[in-house]
């Protein structure tokens, strides 16, 4: 699975499609991390608020790694 990811809904499908991939349910994932299933619900609806340290622990339980390239731009 790839993709580029731009704004917090892209982020948001990428974390969806990855916890399905590996089998969990929102509520498997938010008792894993220790964090709501609503926290969970938030990040793959692209809620920018919730864009905070505990989002990379999400992101890594399911296994996305972010990354990044600079462009030029015209």
């Amino acid at each position: 699975m790839h993709g580029k990811i731009s704004s917090t809904a892209d982020l948001g499908r990428a974390l969806l499609a990855a916890r399905i991939q590996h089998g969990l349910t929102q509520t498997q994932l938010a008792e894993a991390l220790g964090v709501t299933q609503r926290y969970i619900s938030e990040i793959e609806t692209g809620k920018p608020k919730n864009l905070g340290p505990k989002l990379f622990e999400v992101l890594d339980q399911v296994g996305i790694e972010l990354s990044f390239r600079t462009v030029a731009h015209d």
